[in-house]
């Protein structure tokens, strides 16, 4: 007798109706037929703790656009999410963990027994599987080799990759680690901005008008840092904490948020218009679970709070560890900073600080 539940036109068919639910994520039809052949592969090898940036190649997607495809299949239960960890002493890696909750600030090696930093930037990092409920893989899909040979060719995603998603965040808001657990991030980029005179926007506008200019410029806000490969980590009060992988995209994404705005000053044809103020610094910390919620915490975000604190408005106010990307800007789009010194509240030393005027001649994209 032939068990259809089992056979694979049940599982093509069950593969194709739960690809058709991500039109609601946006993602397009000729997306979704791509990814229906991919998880109706015959190698099976390549559904199994799937590098993301193999189906980038395949699909010939960027390695964002390949995140939300597989943000939100992980959303519909199409593919599952795996936080591999690699030991920095014997290269093993640990599959155990499947969601943020399982990772702790130390992790032990299952098979040499070294004790580490789970570090978010080098040893863990994320990989996809086809959900078992709509394809059934055998042992031959487990094999190593393949693994190592694709991650050779194409490199890695971190963890900390895709702790940067925006559609992560929103789609998967109560994913983080154990309360007093944190995981390494060894380089981000922080971005704070807030918006000048706010009080007196809202006495000006009157609390009605004011709020929906300010939820407006969130908006816009919140698009520029996903469109350069960020996320907001949290609104407080006017302001917002955005965190990069890339100091280029933070950089970039500050420069987006200035020119926006004047656009959106030119629109309202107001004579008090909106001020943003940014202040961008990049360095190490590490990821917390604060209010049930990934967030980061140390220095470097200290750092970057004092640094937004230093705008005037209209500008962009960044450290010595952004100047390389800011001479590479400048030198392209006729952007100028000029360099001063500071000293921040809780930090002993004066540190120097670049200030970059916006002229919205000419457009980083």
């Amino acid at each position: 007798m032939i068990n259809l539940f089992n056979s694979p036109r049940h599982t093509n068919n069950a593969i194709a109706k739960a690809v058709k639910s991500l039109t609601q994520h946006g993602i397009s039809a000729p997306e979704q037929d791509r990814f229906i052949a991919f998880l109706q592969s015959e190698d099976i090898r390549s559904l199994y703790h799937t590098n993301p940036r193999l189906i980038a190649d395949q699909f010939k997607l960027s390695e964002r656009d390949t995140l939300k495809l597989l943000v939100a299949s992980l959303k519909e239960g199409i593919v599952t999410l795996n936080w591999d960890i690699q030991c920095p002493v014997c290269q093993g890696v640990d599959f155990a963990a499947t969601q943020l909750c399982d990772l702790r600030t130390l992790h032990v090696c299952p098979v040499c027994h070294h004790k580490h930093n789970s570090d978010a930037d080098q040893q863990v990092r994320v990989t996809f599987s086809i959900d078992e409920r709509l394809r059934s893989l055998s042992k031959e899909a487990d094999d190593l080799a393949f693994r190592n040979h694709i991650d050779a060719q194409y490199g890695v995603v971190s963890g900390h990759r895709l702790l940067t998603l925006q559609m992560f965040r929103e789609l998967f808001p109560r994913e983080t680690i154990p309360p007093n657990e944190s995981l390494l991030i060894r380089q981000v980029t922080i971005l704070f901005t807030d918006l000048a005179g706010s009080t007196a926007l809202y006495s000006q506008r009157g609390d009605s008008q004011a709020y929906s200019l300010v939820n407006q410029h969130f908006k816009l806000l919140f698009e520029i840092v996903d469109r350069h490969n960020g996320a907001v980590i949290k609104t407080i009060g006017d302001a917002i904490m955005a965190t990069f992988t890339s100091p280029e995209d933070g950089l970039k994404a500050a420069i987006a948020m200035q020119e926006t705005m004047q656009d959106f000053n030119r629109r309202l044809e107001s004579a008090n218009p909106l001020i943003l103020k940014v202040g961008i610094h990049a360095g190490p910390c590490i990821s917390v679970n604060l209010n049930d919620r990934s967030d980061y915490f140390g220095t470097t975000v200290n750092t970057a709070a004092r640094v937004e604190g230093l705008s005037q408005g209209n500008d962009i106010v960044f450290t010595s560890s952004l100047i390389s990307q800011a001479e590479a800007i400048a030198n392209t789009a006729h952007y100028k900073y000029e360099k001063s010194s500071a000293t921040l509240k809780g930090i002993s030393e004066p540190i120097d600080v670049f200030y970059m005027h916006v002229n919205n001649k000419a457009t980083v994209k």
